[in-house]
């Protein structure tokens, strides 16, 4: 009898550890991104089989079909899908009225027979099926036939619903042009996300890319660039437009086009030279550069064609906005420009600036009469627009504030935050990308806050989200980024892919989750298989590296363990200083090296899609006072008797307007570094200089050196060049700071 007693107790404790292990299980497949408002587990799950039906009630068919499209490739199975006012099994998508009022929000529901996803509109349904598709297993996004997969739901009870309405991606086809199928596959990653907006940057001074029938110039003249084997470039016809409107509508992304003015506008005065100031005939720029040539706002046949081209711009785009750019206007030629002068002495403006602003409200008046309302870049928030506007702010987070008080809407798109050209770590090996602003990783995404101090309450309904930037200029500066069209090598697409995920995913997650609810470590945990997700769907993608969870002081060196961030990937590994590739000695536990400079790790996914490398810096932590390293000097960028120049790229270092301060600081070395000027150069140009003798190591005099940027201007390439030497021999290394006073 008391045996059986503890039998039975034996049992009970098992069955209870199995239990609880079954809900760990089932949890640990609830990793969806953005995280829902909320999610509750059963011990339940669904199966997927070849039998299985696709219900739907009435005006629902588009929705059914595309759940069809998105889950037949992968698992093989030709899904039946009919329209029912009820379903007692298998899939069922309706409409019905809940209690969230969001027209976006969605619940999903899965037991054991029956998937059930209710929405308020079809868009709440579509994102009732993006979150049904992260609860398969990765392999779902495949676009061949997965075996030996088990099709298996989690059971869970989902309601959800987004914080903010606008939720983007700009996408840069005017520096570089895309194609159709690229731009369908860009909004496939959005809507994988639940992003609902695509800012389309149509036009530029490198290409104008969209078909407008009573100026074929346009596209003839302005969607072209460079000559013989160099040419590039593209355009999307009409109906290339209606297609993409139409494929994103179905996924619920709608389309804001972007029309540049009045600068930018390059491309279209190629076309039309009586567009410009001058009425000088330009070819299309080749590289990237703030021009002067904007168009001229003293013509009223500038407004014309302006309103020409918006008019057929608004037959293809169904949406309520229209871009209007507006930002980084030099107004140079606008001084010297009879016809503007005189429309700003008739207008008793002040300055060109106001020029802009009439510009501006011209416009605004034309596109209200199609009940457009206009969105521009924060420079279009000044006084004197009359109705409403969206001011996209990326330069200046104070416009934000101005913007709301003003009555106009507002769409974060800050550079430090969300410009995804930007590299997101320093890391050798990194791909070549912008770098005037900075580093943007993926956690400073996540770390954006769409309410800053400020906006009260009373605005809050003023902030409609935010959008990141894939600008493509990039393209534009050299031969390494471009394609090779008789290898078909799709280079920009891949790279384009690159700077989009995985940080796409982290906005997405800022725009569609509470402030309360976002928790980085719990994100991070969510997205370690999302990875897999990216590679079955065919994206490319920037793999995190592994992180160095523990660094143990031993006698003979460091104890090192590592963490893996990646489900379903390995560590690989070296000891001796050299790179590892995924051939490298497999991560299995800690390990043992003399120094942490010694080791590197990556992580690998399959063969060829493993990340940068993991290392430990040697950089000195006593030199954080000064700043930032701008650069180090070594024995082989040093000579003996002469001075020669010391050259270092600060782009990105410098990122406004003021006094900086240079430091040079030894670290090793025989011989102390002798400094006889510091010059600073912008595109090229010297802009100040420090002129006086220095020197570094032993004692330091004179190490440090001082200039005023005068006028910052974003994209420009900042760089120093200190006339430098040894003073005995080129035995000296050390490292260079800047800090902003």
């Amino acid at each position: 009898m008391k045996n059986t007693k503890y039998l039975m107790q034996y049992f009970k404790t098992l069955l209870t550890v199995s239990f609880l292990l079954s809900i760990q299980v089932i949890r640990a497949q609830v990793t969806i991104v953005p995280l829902p408002k909320s999610v509750k587990t059963t011990t339940e799950s669904f199966k997927l089989k070849p039998d299985t039906k696709i219900y739907y009630q009435s005006g629902l068919h588009q929705e059914a079909e595309l759940l069809a499209a998105a889950l037949s490739p992968a698992t093989g199975y030709d899904f039946t899908i009919k329209e029912a006012s009820a379903a007692p099994s298998g899939i069922f998508l309706q409409k019905a009225r809940l209690g969230e009022q969001n027209r976006e929000a969605y619940e999903l529901e899965v037991n054991k027979s029956l998937v059930s996803i209710k929405g308020n509109t079809g868009s709440g349904l579509f994102y009732g099926i993006q979150s049904l598709l992260q609860l398969l297993p990765p392999a779902v996004y495949s676009r061949e036939r997965q075996k030996n997969v088990a099709w298996q739901i989690p059971g869970v009870k989902i309601s959800d619903s987004p914080e903010y309405p606008w939720r983007g991606m700009m996408l840069d086809v005017g520096r570089y042009f895309f194609s159709t199928e690229y731009v369908k596959r860009f909004i496939d990653m959005m809507a994988m996300y639940k992003m609902n907006t695509l800012h389309f940057h149509l036009t530029d001074d490198n290409g104008w890319r969209i078909e407008i029938k009573k100026y074929p110039k346009l596209t003839e003249v302005g969607a072209w660039r460079g000559k013989n084997e160099k040419r590039n470039g593209g355009y999307y016809t009409q109906d290339d437009i209606r297609d993409i409107v139409a494929y994103a509508a179905a996924r619920n992304v709608e389309v804001i086009p972007e029309i540049e003015m009045p600068a930018h506008a390059m491309a279209a005065i190629a076309a039309y030279p009586h567009l410009g100031c001058t009425g000088q005939q330009f070819e299309v720029p080749d590289n990237q550069y703030i021009s002067k040539e904007i168009f001229c706002a003293g013509k009223h046949s500038t407004f014309d064609f302006l309103q020409d081209v918006l008019t057929e711009v608004f037959g293809l785009f169904p949406s309520h906005y229209i871009h209007i750019g507006g930002d980084e206007a030099n107004y140079e030629r606008w001084k010297s420009c009879p016809d503007c002068q005189n429309l700003k002495k008739e207008l008793n403006l002040k300055n060109e600036s106001e020029l802009q602003v009439y510009m501006n409200r011209r416009i605004q008046a034309f596109t209200k009469k199609y009940n457009r309302t206009i969105v521009g870049w924060d420079e279009i928030i000044e006084d004197g627009l009359k109705e409403k506007a969206v001011g996209m702010v990326w330069h200046n987070p104070d416009k934000a504030l101005k913007a709301v008080e003003m009555g106009h809407d507002v769409v974060f798109s800050l550079t430090k935050f969300l410009y995804f050209d930007m590299a997101e770590n320093a890391i050798p090996g990194e791909v070549q990308m912008a770098n005037w602003v900075g580093l943007v990783p993926m956690e400073k995404t996540y770390q954006l806050n769409l309410m800053p101090a400020g906006i009260e309450a009373k605005h809050k309904n003023q902030v409609l989200g935010a959008s990141a930037t894939i600008w493509s200029d990039q393209f534009n500066h050299g031969t390494l980024l471009r394609e090779f069209v008789p290898l078909n090598e799709n280079r920009s697409e891949k790279y384009s892919d690159y700077m989009t995920l995985p940080r796409l995913s982290a906005l997405a997650e800022v725009v569609w989750t509470a402030k309360s609810k976002q928790d980085w470590a719990d994100f991070q945990k969510r997205m370690s298989g999302h990875y897999a997700r990216y590679q079955h769907a065919g994206y490319g993608f920037r793999l995190p590296q592994p992180v160095l969870a523990n660094s143990v002081k031993t006698n003979d060196g460091y104890q090192v363990t590592l963490k893996n961030v990646v489900d379903n990937a390995e560590i690989r590994y070296t000891v001796d200083g050299t790179y590892p590739n995924p051939y490298s000695q497999i991560y299995t536990g800690p390990f043992s090296v003399k120094s942490l400079n010694d080791f590197k790790a990556i992580i690998v996914l399959n063969r060829s899609q493993y990340s940068l490398p993991l290392f430990v810096p040697d950089e000195n932590e006593k030199f954080k006072k000064y700043g930032t390293l701008a650069g180090k000097w070594t024995p082989e960028t040093v000579t003996g008797k002469n001075f020669n120049p010391l050259t270092l790229d600060l782009t990105g270092k410098i990122d406004a307007s003021g006094s900086y301060k240079i430091t040079f600081l030894y670290t090793t070395g025989g011989t102390k570094l002798e400094i006889k000027s510091v010059e600073l150069y912008k595109n090229g140009q010297k802009v100040a200089e420090d002129v006086h003798d220095g020197a570094a190591g032993g004692e330091h005099t004179g190490n440090v050196y001082q200039f005023k940027v005068p006028q910052f201007e974003t994209g420009a390439k900042y760089e120093i060049k200190a006339m430098v030497r040894g003073d005995i021999d080129n035995n000296s290394s050390g490292a260079v700071m800047i800090k902003k006073d």
